[in-house]
């Protein structure tokens, strides 16, 4: 049973936080995801990004770039056990493991903060959210537009029992803040899962473009076959949904992804460049017994060779997107 809606924003502070009637079946997967993509005055085509997320697993043990979570299983909703992992683009060079730290992440009604070394806290009221890390990074999310896609969105599916997913995500903020004092601006991307689910390796990409535009392809797959396939893009004006898609990864220093759909009435292809790259590999035994692995790529990345065609007429549909920014992501494995 699949399920989508939209969420006001009154309501979507108290529902980002609010876990307590949440199935948590074994190997359940909880994350609060962001990623920042602002300025970069020394290079304005690779834009600096930051992702950070706050999560935990209801296993005992995992292993993440060979740091061992030892985990205590999901007692007390209001404080969980968990980690809090971020990587940094800071216009040059990518910081892999920026934090990686197993700590208590508190959930009160509005936000939630960790007791980690390095502090994180994250507050969520109405359009504006808050994101602090340490005493460097302070960011303000703001959701301005009324556009249906840029709403808060919340997506279920449940598949057997209590298992499936579920998700809150925002498709476009803009961002302002200070890292390291110096004031930026940018866009952001905000999503919460929960997985009760294994999950399958997958293509997906988020992209904010200059004129307020927004493209995302997701295409989950298991043994070589597209378990869903979709790209949905707003032109700043129109929105535009692809559910027949092909993704083709072409690997070179660093890999560019080819992707092309197709529905009743247009085309679309475009190119997908990256420009950095960080991965998370994650590793636990199944069943106490049997190795199971899952690398997670994420690839800071821009779009070129955007094309939007008529089928009826063959012709290119004009489109005034300005420049872009985004992350691809790529992952590899399967964990049990």
């Amino acid at each position: 049973m699949k399920f989508e809606s939209k969420i006001s924003l009154v309501d979507i502070d108290r529902k980002v936080f609010d876990i307590k009637n949440e199935p948590m079946p074994k190997g359940t997967w909880l994350w609060w995801f962001w990623l920042f993509f602002f300025n970069n005055p020394k290079n304005p085509q690779k834009p600096r990004q930051l992702m950070i997320l706050w999560s935990t697993k209801n296993e005992r043990e995992i292993d993440c770039n060979d740091v061992k979570l030892k985990i205590d299983p999901l007692k007390d909703r209001s404080n969980l056990c968990g980690a809090v992992a971020a990587w940094y683009f800071d216009g040059e060079k990518m910081h892999h493991n920026f934090l990686l730290e197993k700590c208590n992440i508190k959930i009160l009604e509005n936000g939630i903060y960790s007791d980690s070394a390095t502090p994180t806290h994250f507050y969520m009221n109405k359009k504006k959210s808050r994101i602090k890390i340490g005493k460097d990074f302070d960011f303000v999310a703001e959701a301005i537009s009324n556009h249906e896609f840029k709403k808060p969105i919340y997506q279920s599916s449940t598949y057997i029992g209590k298992r499936g997913y579920s998700i809150i995500k925002l498709n476009h903020l803009n961002l302002s803040g200070k890292v390291r004092n110096r004031p930026i601006r940018g866009s952001a991307y905000f999503q919460r899962i929960l997985l009760t689910v294994p999950s399958p390796s997958w293509y997906w990409g988020i992209f904010h473009f200059q004129n307020g535009g927004v493209l995302t392809y997701f295409n989950p797959h298991f043994l070589g076959k597209s378990i869903k396939k979709d790209i949905t893009f707003f032109d700043g004006k129109k929105m535009h949904t692809f559910r027949d898609i092909d993704v083709f990864r072409k690997d070179g220093k660093i890999p560019t992804f080819n992707i092309s759909g197709e529905n009743r009435n247009e085309k679309i292809k475009f190119v997908v460049n990256s420009y950095s790259h960080s991965s998370w590999t994650f590793k636990k035994k199944a069943f106490k017994m049997f190795p199971s692995k899952l690398v997670y790529n994420e690839y800071p990345a821009v779009i070129s060779d955007l094309k939007l065609i008529d089928k009826k007429t063959g012709k290119i549909i004009p489109l005034s997107l300005g420049n872009s920014v985004g992350n691809a992501e790529h992952s590899t494995g399967f964990l049990l």
